[in-house]
């Protein structure tokens, strides 16, 4: 009986690591893309730290955004994704970025389209 409980729980954490999608792969190329996606997610992440109280907390997250949040970067992962939609390396970057860059709302349709593939739960309904 033991044992059954003990393979249950591994057959259960197998399906959980089996669930988290392997990081997507660029080719030694496009580094810079890379950076940028990895940038968009951080950026995404450190948007949701600010308190917006002046804590020494926050002039940390404002640190890391400057670090992060570069319009250069984020132009790259746009251009990347305008030039070939159909890149899915590209679609969580894409998805974070979604409202944290001034000028980018993703038409209702084309999010459901990206969120379908990307399944990135933070930035998707």
């Amino acid at each position: 009986m033991k044992l059954q409980g003990v393979m249950a729980a591994g057959a259960a954490l197998l399906a959980v690591s089996m669930s988290f999608a392997a990081p997507p792969t660029f080719s030694k190329e496009e580094q810079r893309l890379r950076k940028a996606v990895d940038d968009a997610e951080m950026c995404f992440h450190f948007a949701g730290e600010f308190n917006g109280d002046g804590s020494a907390h926050d002039k940390e997250v404002a640190r890391q955004q400057r670090q992060h949040c570069g319009k250069e970067g984020q132009q790259l992962v746009l251009r990347a994704y305008r030039k070939n939609p159909q890149d899915t390396r590209l679609y969580p970057a894409v998805l974070r970025l979604d409202g944290l860059m001034p000028g980018l709302t993703l038409p209702a349709a084309e999010k459901a389209r990206l969120c379908a593939v990307a399944k990135t739960e933070l930035a998707c309904p």
